[in-house]
């Protein structure tokens, strides 16, 4: 019986989500920032095949709200399609990440506007706070252990971010330039579902010798984290009735 428990907890920890399960909506007329760190790291992940590419205009007509997790990225040559998307679909957003939803919505914005964005559920993302290097508060946090690998503390780029975020409610898990005030990566829960958001230059991550190595893995396990495993309360709740099933027997 003890084996298994323990073969379910695996699969439910380590299997990775099904096809269609997941989306990742960016611009219509190619990558972020012309770099292909956000799908190089969704095939890793996921398996090329077994996610979906939407792009802002046409994602509520590509039935983006049918997706369990969601990673928006507006950075770069995205920026006015990602700030309308938000603007149009702000409330839908929130319910259905209410409703279970998983989001991780980012954007290393250059020169938008406006440049303070509502991104919906209490969060604020604001541009024009570029920092080359970025700062985990927290290392034990899976983005930071994952099964891509641990990585250190430090994060540099140029520039590893654009935007920052905060609002109230909001966990840092990265901040800028050693700054506990410039949030660059946050995380919340919301309703039933749960929101990370940030202002990560991400199509970079893993693909810039200026971005180091640390940038790549940490990437594949924020993916990993976000769509994979359940969210954290999930997470301790199953890992507190498997341990006590196990001294049932």
């Amino acid at each position: 019986m003890r084996k298994v428990l323990a073969l379910g907890l695996a699969l439910c920890l380590g299997t990775a989500a099904f096809a269609n399960d997941v989306a990742y909506v960016s611009g219509s007329s190619g990558e972020p920032w012309g770099m292909p760190g956000n799908v190089n790291a969704m095939n890793d992940v996921f398996g090329a095949g077994n996610w979906d590419r939407l792009s802002f205009p046409s994602a509520v007509q590509q039935g983006v709200f049918n997706y369990k997790c969601l990673f928006l990225d507006g950075g770069d040559g995205a920026d006015s399609e990602f700030n309308a998307f938000i603007d149009t679909n702000r409330a839908t957003l929130e319910a259905w990440v209410a409703g279970g939803g998983k989001l991780l919505v980012n954007a290393a914005r250059w020169g938008s506007s406006p440049t303070v964005l509502d991104l919906g559920f209490g969060i604020t993302l604001d541009n024009n706070f570029p920092h080359d290097t970025s700062t985990a508060p927290n290392l034990a946090h899976p983005i930071f252990n994952g099964p891509w690998g641990a990585t250190g503390n430090f994060f540099d780029g140029d520039f590893l971010s654009h935007d920052i975020v905060y609002g109230g409610g909001l966990t840092p898990l990265l901040y800028g330039s050693n700054d506990p005030s410039q949030v660059t990566l946050g995380e919340k829960a919301y309703g039933a579902g749960w929101v990370i958001a940030g202002g990560l230059t991400l199509p970079f991550f893993g693909e810039h010798p200026l971005w180091n190595p640390d940038t790549r893995i940490m990437h594949r396990n924020l993916l990993e984290y976000m769509c994979v495993v359940p969210e954290p309360a999930s997470l301790s709740l199953l890992l507190i009735g498997a341990a006590g099933l196990l001294r049932r027997r």
